[in-house]
């Protein structure tokens, strides 16, 4: 009798909770979607506090933070985005000066969905949570032969390209080039790309996202260069010639960040705005299931609304706006490690449909 009596409870809990849900997919009701932190923050050095000082700082600023959000060098180009920055300082929700160690910054505040309107006008890109950090190999043939491309002369190299990856939001490694390391992968090895070596080598970092640069120094100066990049799914290459550190690393970004963008960004336009994706989600078999799943779906990047519009036993399907298609929620949720995809197919009768994990 006491049995017959939980599980009536037990009965009665899941037809209250059922009947919660179905009286929100009935009123349509829509969650507020709080994907980011309201306002960036960005910090800019500067020698006074001059009027043309906050205008050129706060160009600055959100020239920064656009770039950093998308990843896109292009996006600088788009008119939308060069008529933002010739007024940017009325971009920014608020900004003052700070002194530290006996340096002047402009702090300044920028809205994060204004940042992401400015990238959905100019049909750009913004990343997803999950891009990896990229491993860098170099190495040099000079006037000494072969070598690791760590010592001195390679130092101003590697900050340009660290800094020009890290102002496009990718953070950029490289190994440590010890006896681990020597003991896998020698110079002439890594010259000679031998692919095995250096994917043994590179085990180490738990990095799969590789950058080989091999350089040969001239007499005149100049730098011959062959860039490499490799993943677990392409592997491409360039070369170039070039008399500056500029032209020299110019080709390794873009051949990097082209394909990062390929993989880890998502398209923020402003047809995708609107589009509603439907999905369903299984397994939702609590109150607390329904606010944890909710709560990890309003954590994604770029949707505007999450509505819940029907109730089918343990099944919650809900109506997405902002995320454009499935192969852009897909790497949106990629973070999302209690939900899976049973379904990723919207052509298929049951159309989107994912497993919810409780704890």
């Amino acid at each position: 009798m006491t049995r017959l009596n939980a599980r009536q409870s037990s009965g009665a809990g899941m037809r209250r909770f059922r009947a919660i849900l179905l009286i929100l997919a009935a009123v349509g009701a829509c969650l507020t979607v709080n994907a980011q932190p309201a306002e960036l923050v960005v910090r800019i050095e500067v020698n006074d506090r001059t009027e043309e000082t906050i205008v050129d700082a706060a160009r600055e600023a959100l020239r920064q933070t656009l770039l950093r959000r998308s990843g896109d060098r292009d996006l600088l180009a788009h008119p939308v985005i060069r008529n933002a920055l010739e007024d940017a300082r009325s971009r920014l929700s608020l900004y003052q000066f700070e002194q530290t160690e006996g340096r002047t910054r402009f702090v300044a505040q920028i809205d994060a969905e204004a940042i992401d309107n400015l990238i959905r006008e100019a049909d750009s890109t913004i990343w997803t949570r999950s891009r990896p950090p990229v491993l860098l190999w170099l190495v040099v043939d000079d006037v000494d032969g072969r070598r690791f491309g760590n010592g001195a002369t390679e130092q101003p190299l590697w900050l340009a390209l660290s800094d020009m990856f890290d102002s496009l939001g990718i953070n950029l490694r490289r190994p440590l080039y010890d006896l681990s390391d020597t003991l896998l992968l020698s110079p002439q090895t890594l010259w000679d790309g031998e692919l095995g070596p250096i994917l043994e080598a590179s085990e180490r970092y738990g990095m799969t996202q590789l950058l080989v640069g091999k350089l040969i120094r001239l007499s005149n100066g100049r730098t011959i260069a062959e860039w490499m990049y490799r993943d677990a799914t392409v592997e491409q290459s360039i070369s170039v010639q070039a008399d500056s550190t500029e032209a020299l690393i110019d080709p390794a970004v873009a051949l990097a960040m082209n394909e990062l963008r390929r993989q880890y960004a998502v398209a923020l336009t402003q047809t995708s705005a609107g589009q509603v994706i439907t999905v369903s989600i299984r397994n939702i078999v609590s109150r607390d299931d329904y606010r944890a799943v909710t709560e990890a779906i309003k954590s994604l990047p770029t949707l505007e609304r999450v509505r819940p519009v029907a109730v089918e036993g343990d099944t919650l399907t809900l109506e997405l706006t902002g995320a454009g298609d499935a192969q852009t929620l897909s790497r949106l949720m990629a973070t999302l490690v209690r939900l899976t995809w049973v379904q990723d197919d919207p052509g298929r009768d049951e159309g989107l449909v994912l497993r919810w994990q409780p704890l």
